[in-house]
């Protein structure tokens, strides 16, 4: 009898509960966790692929010449720059906005623009296989800026 009454009591106490709670939600906030940090990855990624563009147009609008991208891109990418292409070409266009390649012969009432088109692209992969989502993904960005 003493023996069912200590059963019973065992059964209605409360004192583990939150500890029960909080090991059944642990793993879904690890796994939340662990997708935005991914995620915060991915962005700064895509930012310093951004930066590594724009900087590299920025270096061709002033020197002119696009001979050495790559030295410039993995200077100023600063992290492993093994995936990392770079195309870069110049386009011209007189009023019309219509590209084409340089020299262009607009008229004695138009001159000519200079282009200077950077693409970036790598690939990034995410630190875990995730549901519904490919493992890599690509990143790509472009930057046009005028030469003169």
């Amino acid at each position: 009898m003493i023996f069912i009454r200590k059963i019973k009591k065992y059964f209605k106490s409360e004192y583990g509960a939150s500890a029960v709670e909080f090991a059944l939600i642990a793993p879904i906030l690890i796994l939340m966790l662990i997708g935005t940090v991914d995620f915060g990855m991915f962005i700064m990624e895509r930012m310093q692929l951004q930066n590594t563009a724009h900087t590299v147009a920025n270096f061709v609008a002033q020197t002119q010449d696009d001979r050495n991208i790559q030295t410039i891109a993995a200077e100023s990418y600063g992290a492993n720059f093994a995936d990392i292409t770079l195309v870069s070409n110049f386009t011209c266009e007189c009023s019309d906005s219509t590209a084409q390649t340089c020299p262009v012969d607009c008229g004695d009432d138009d001159y000519q623009r200079r282009f200077i088109n950077v693409t970036a692209s790598g690939n990034f992969s995410a630190l875990f296989p995730y549901p519904f989502l490919p493992d890599s993904m690509e990143l790509q960005s472009s930057v046009r800026m005028r030469v003169d």
